[in-house]
């Protein structure tokens, strides 16, 4: 072999060397789980340990932002939302998050979701309705962390869910029917959805890709839990006081429609949304069967109950009510979302789905017991839906 040949293999080898060295010494990154997307993932309404109709103190033990030592009670919401309870920052990442409750072990969980979030603020942000670019927030965790789960909940707002449910609610009020109405809007915004959401997904992965690689984490889409029972399944009768007392004001048909077609329909148009972009689905519509607000399986607190003797998970409703008693608690974004029992719940179903590692699953609760106890089932065909 020539001198210059030697030359350049000792010079190749040293190089290697090098290299191997290097990366060796370069410290592995830790582990981390991020959630996206909107209010039922970035723990909107985990302030709230069940519903009450009291209105004062700790409020029978649901406020999980008041504290009280002797008869002195003292609230701050940012206990349980931090600096995402502002008035540049509404976000509400609440302590019982979803990704949070997951409790993934040998995992930090990142919330980078926000409440009231679109497919485009994940993607662009609002500035005007201070939303921030979710994207840019991951982009910041991959260098930092090593992504194992990405979860993401998105599509209700591009749907207007808010909007609906104020409607509904208001239609019962001033006694009109809105499914009618919303049925029509939703079914044409059906196919725009699907490409804004799988636009979402794309995003994304691109993010997560360009920083460690495809194959290198886990990706799960999930759909929304029906956050009321079908009229059948009110512990309140239509005439009754859904308003005052349950906190469900919506008509026997409007709650039919949105438990039987609307939540249905926004899971289907994401598991598709799934398939095509090749990651998982997680399907949560069955998440709170029993647990939504107004259900027959639930209830609310009653007197007696406090922070040292909350309404246990077991009994309580999963979701927070939209009329807060006789008086306003709380924040008006806060309705109809999981509750701390709700997104504990979710966080079991999300834990669950990471330990199958591969497959699309559907989640639901074991009737009369807590958060700690939901089930996957495996979707196998359309029929599974």
């Amino acid at each position: 072999m020539s001198r210059s040949r030697v030359l350049a293999a000792v010079i190749a080898i040293g190089a290697a060397t090098l290299t191997a060295a290097e990366a060796q010494a370069a410290p592995a990154l830790p582990a981390a789980v991020v959630s996206l997307g909107d209010s039922y993932i970035s723990g909107e309404a985990g302030r709230w340990r069940g519903n009450a109709l009291e209105n004062s103190g700790d409020k029978w033990g649901t406020d999980l932002a008041t504290k009280c030592d002797g008869g002195s009670c003292t609230t701050n919401p940012q206990w349980i939302y931090g600096d995402t309870h502002t008035d540049t920052n509404m976000c509400h990442r609440s302590t019982s998050a979803e990704i949070i409750s997951a409790a993934i072990p040998n995992a930090t969980p990142v919330n980078l979701a926000c409440s009231g979030a679109t497919t485009h603020d994940v993607r662009n942000g609002d500035a005007a309705r201070h939303q921030p670019n979710q994207l840019d927030l991951l982009r910041a965790t991959v260098r930092q962390h090593d992504v194992k789960l990405v979860v993401l909940s998105v599509g209700g707002n591009d749907l207007g869910f808010g909007d609906i449910i104020a409607d509904c609610v208001k239609g019962y009020l001033l006694n009109y029917k809105c499914a009618p109405v919303w049925d029509p809007k939703v079914t044409a915004k059906l196919d725009q959805l699907r490409l804004d959401v799988g636009a979402t997904v794309k995003a994304i992965k691109d993010v997560l890709n360009a920083a460690q690689g495809a194959g290198t984490y886990q990706f799960v889409l999930q759909s929304y839990p029906a956050p009321m029972p079908a009229a059948k399944n009110f512990r309140i009768p239509e005439t009754g006081p859904r308003f005052s007392v349950g906190g469900c004001p919506v008509w026997d048909t409007d709650a039919n429609w949105a438990r039987q077609q609307l939540v249905p329909t926004i899971a289907a148009q994401l598991k598709t949304v799934a398939a095509a972009r090749a990651v998982r689905f997680l399907d949560l519509r069955n998440a709170y069967d029993g647990r939504g607000v107004c259900a027959t399986d639930s209830q609310q607190a009653q007197e007696g109950n406090s922070a040292a003797n909350p309404l246990p998970g077991t009994t309580a409703e999963w979701v927070r009510w939209v009329v807060s008693g006789h008086t306003s608690q709380g924040d008006q974004q806060e309705s109809m979302h999981p509750n701390y029992y709700g997104q504990r719940a979710l966080g079991t179903c999300l834990r669950l789905m990471h330990e199958k590692v591969t497959g699309d699953f559907t989640c639901a609760n074991t009737r009369g017991a807590g958060p700690a106890r939901m089930t996957l089932s495996p979707i196998t065909t359309s029929r599974d839906l």
